[in-house]
């Protein structure tokens, strides 16, 4: 493989793949883990879901890092046993929201979405706003929230639906 190249060559190439491989795997890590995570969230909602109503109290855009696509963060409260909780949930703009600009940010602020929570930790939840969120639940999207794709999908061609 490395035939007819100097010794002092196959030193540096070989420290070079040693550091590329670690680099790798270091870089890997932290998806891992977060995957594992992610999971074990989801099975402990699963296992001891329930559900509640949640507010949407704001809207913001953020970026994860100088040169990171944009997401844009739905900050929401809910209640479960008499305790208002909070939480927050990142959606990448590319991916979502194409065509959900600012503007139509006042449509959505002020309306409820299903949150899915484990009964044993309410801090495990997750709210439902998508088709994809619901089926990774393996849950219907509810005809109720059918507005919804028209404020985030629709161009609307400068006017708003009724919703």
């Amino acid at each position: 493989m490395m035939e007819g190249v100097p010794k002092e060559s196959k030193a540096e190439f070989e420290w070079a793949m040693f550091f590329s491989t670690w680099g790798l795997v270091l870089l890997a890590l932290p998806a891992l883990y977060m995957s594992i995570t992610s999971a074990r969230e989801k099975k402990q909602i699963m296992e001891n879901q329930t559900y509640e109503t949640a507010l949407i109290v704001k809207i913001e855009t953020i970026r994860k890092g100088r040169l990171a696509t944009p997401f844009i963060r739905f900050h929401y409260r809910y209640s479960f046993k008499n305790e208002v909780l909070e939480g927050r949930q990142d959606y990448k703009y590319q991916r979502y929201f194409v065509n959900f600009t600012k503007d139509k940010w006042r449509l959505v602020e002020g309306r409820y979405f299903p949150v899915i929570l484990s009964s044993e930790d309410p801090s495990k939840h997750r709210i439902l706003m998508f088709w994809s969120d619901f089926g990774k639940y393996s849950l219907p999207f509810p005809d109720s929230l059918k507005w919804s794709e028209r404020v985030f999908y629709d161009k609307l061609r400068g006017r708003f639906p009724t919703i």
